[in-house]
């Protein structure tokens, strides 16, 4: 049975100081993208983003894009791919481990899963001796419970 991780909506972060230990200065529209993506439930794709901040204030797409990436190359964000779908960024922080990710191949519904010990999935893979994996990706494929008539 899959069971779906939800973060709580005060998820224990203080970002100013997440830019800070990534040598990031802190301004407005930088903390509106980690307080949206520290509030969802899921991973967002960029244009997600860009609206739930166009709420409460004017900010140009170039500029959400542009943090968006700034912030994954830094891994104060990881880019979550799914198939065929736009590319979706979540916190990467301590308060937001790696986790899979379920895809539901009906509505494209993207959902984070419980997160499991880096260390555990690459021993049951049975990686090859000497190898170090710094990162491994999940994401299962199938239909949810939605569109499976069970919600």
């Amino acid at each position: 049975m899959i069971y779906s991780y939800h973060r709580p909506m005060s998820d224990g972060c203080h970002y100013p100081g997440l830019l800070a230990r990534h040598g990031v200065r802190c301004t407005a529209i930088r903390l509106a993208v980690l307080e949206v993506l520290g509030g969802a439930e899921r991973a967002l794709c960029a244009d997600e983003i860009l609206h739930r901040i166009r709420r409460s204030r004017r900010v140009n797409r170039v500029t959400i894009y542009r943090i968006l990436e700034d912030f994954s190359r830094r891994g104060i964000l990881r880019k979550v791919l799914s198939e065929g779908r736009a590319l979706r960024f979540e916190l990467a922080c301590e308060h937001h481990p790696p986790h899979p990710h379920f895809e539901c191949r009906v509505c494209g519904d993207l959902q984070c899963l419980d997160p499991v010990p880096l260390e555990k999935v690459w021993v049951e893979l049975k990686g090859p001796v000497g190898n170090r994996a710094d990162r491994i990706e999940i994401r299962v494929e199938g239909v949810c419970r939605r569109c499976r008539g069970l919600a």
